[in-house]
């Protein structure tokens, strides 16, 4: 019963913290299109005080911070969790200590960001960071949502399932750059360059390099998106086998369908502040869920791994 309950406190303050974590790439995307990142123009005190003024860019700043601060509180809730009851699990443990020292990186970035007055290249790392915290948290309750037993009970004598895992890594390093340079394009300057959809002024590459920015966004969205589809049917092809797998695949697929959309949205409505904002959000959520999906392909084998690396280790 105690290792029931350490469980269910452990997947309520994980699954907490994902959405705290999202939430926090949500505002961020919030400050940044209402340009209200210098709403506090100082840190860790918002114009040297706790409490700042009530004016709408310093409140939209502020709740950013606030909204760091929960999320720190409960990443700091997952890793003592983990240090204490899941110290035998490497793949709960590893991600959860992880989440820890990026919330704090995280923080660190932040501060740096408004004490250089939003210089770009600040707020590309300091985005990357805060992926690279929700992919870690998510890869830590998938660990910790599953036994050991039922993780590593998967088989991989599948040659579709090691193309899985081969395409799985590629597309999370394809997302990842997709938002990076989706983050880069917007601190240049040429987020609103291309004002047509899906060509550019009616060519797919015209002259002008916040065009050829703008447009090399596209084209590396589109390049990943061949990808994440092909990943998402051969997860989908497993649906027999590994149910989990297969519909987390056609998640993935109906979110970045969505974003594409989305996209194509943006454009339409004349990037207004809203769908931009709610572009990077859903940016987040295809990231989640791409995560949450290759977590499923990747644990058991590492888990496999590691119980036969042990077994061998007693067996001499």
């Amino acid at each position: 019963m105690a290792a029931d309950r350490t469980q269910f406190v452990f997947r309520i303050v994980v699954v907490a913290a994902i959405v705290a974590a999202f939430g926090q790439v949500t505002l961020g995307g919030v400050v940044r299109v209402s340009e209200s990142g210098l709403g506090c123009p100082d840190w860790p005190l918002c114009h040297g005080q706790l409490i700042p003024p009530f004016k709408l860019t310093t409140l939209i700043e502020y709740s950013h911070r606030l909204s760091a601060s929960v999320l720190s509180l409960l990443v700091l809730a997952t890793a003592i969790i983990a240090w204490i009851n899941y110290r035998h699990r490497t793949w709960v443990l590893i991600p959860s200590l992880l989440g820890l020292v990026l919330v704090i990186l995280a923080a660190a970035l932040g501060g740096a960001t408004v004490l250089t007055e939003l210089a770009w290249w600040f707020v590309l790392i300091h985005l990357g960071v805060a992926e690279m915290l929700v992919a870690s948290l998510v890869v830590a309750a998938v660990a910790g949502w599953h036994s050991e037993n039922s993780l590593g009970s998967v088989a991989y004598d599948n040659l579709s399932i090691s193309r899985l895992e081969t395409l799985s890594i590629l597309t999370v390093l394809g997302v990842f750059a997709v938002i990076l340079s989706g983050s880069y394009m917007v601190g240049y300057g040429a987020g609103s360059s291309c004002a047509t959809w899906p060509l550019c002024r009616g060519s797919l590459m015209p002259e002008g390099t916040a065009y050829a920015i703008h447009m090399g966004h596209r084209f590396v969205v589109t390049i990943v998106g061949v990808l994440l589809v092909v990943t998402s049917v051969i997860a989908w092809s497993h649906r027999s086998t590994i149910p989990s797998v297969a519909w987390s695949g056609a998640i993935l697929l109906f979110v970045f369908a969505a974003q594409i959309v989305l996209g194509a949205v943006i454009v339409w409505a004349e990037f207004t502040p809203e769908t931009k904002a709610i572009h990077l959000s859903v940016a987040t959520l295809v990231w989640v869920a791409l995560i949450f999906m290759s977590s499923l392909v990747y644990l058991p084998r590492l888990y496999s791994t590691e119980r036969n690396f042990t077994t061998g280790r007693r067996g001499a």
